[in-house]
C-alpha cells in the first residue's frame, strides 16, 4: 500500500500516468481495515465510551454488562455479514468494474466477511470461555469451600 501511494506520488509529480496505483492503495486500505478490526476484536483494543457502561455495572455487575457488549456486538458482526453477504452475490450478478485494474470491486466484500466472520468466532469464544469461567468459579462456592 505504501509503495502504491509512493508511486502515486511520484506520478502525480512527474506527469505520468499511472492510474493503477490510486486504485491499488484504496483496495489495500480496505483490506487492511477490515482485517485490522479483527485483530483489534482479538485484543480488545478497540476505542470506547464507558462511562454509561461503567455506571451501569455499579448497579448490576460487570459480567452482565460485559455479556451484554459481546451479545451486541456479535449481533452487529451478524448483521454485517448478513448484508455483506448479499451486496457479494448483487455484485457479483452485477459487477462494479473498476477502470484501471479490471477488478470487480465488490469482491472487497468478500473481506468484510471475513473480517466479521472472524470477530463473531471471536465473541462467540468469548461467550463460551465466560461460561465455562463462571461455571468454574461458582463450583467452589456450591460446594461451601
Amino acid at each position: 500500500m505504501v509503495a502504491s501511494l509512493f508511486i502515486q506520488v511520484l506520478a502525480r509529480e512527474f506527469n505520468w500516468e499511472v492510474d493503477w496505483s490510486e486504485e491499488l492503495a484504496r483496495f489495500s486500505f480496505i483490506s487492511a481495515v477490515f482485517l485490522a478490526s479483527s485483530y483489534a476484536t482479538l485484543t480488545k483494543s478497540h476505542l470506547s465510551v464507558s462511562f454509561f457502561s461503567n455506571w451501569i455495572a455499579k448497579r448490576i455487575g460487570q459480567n452482565a454488562v460485559s455479556k451484554f457488549h459481546t451479545f451486541a456486538q456479535l449481533g452487529f458482526d451478524v448483521c454485517v455479514i448478513y448484508y455483506a453477504s448479499i451486496n457479494l452475490i448483487e455484485g457479483i450478478r452485477y459487477p462494479n468494474i473498476s477502470p484501471s485494474l479490471g477488478f470487480n470491486q465488490n469482491y472487497l466484500f468478500v473481506l468484510m466477511i471475513l473480517g466479521f466472520a472472524l470477530s463473531a468466532l471471536i465473541h462467540l469464544i468469548d461467550i463460551f470461555s465466560t461460561q465455562q469461567d463462571s461455571s468454574d468459579t461458582d463450583m467452589p462456592a456450591l460446594k461451601g469451600e
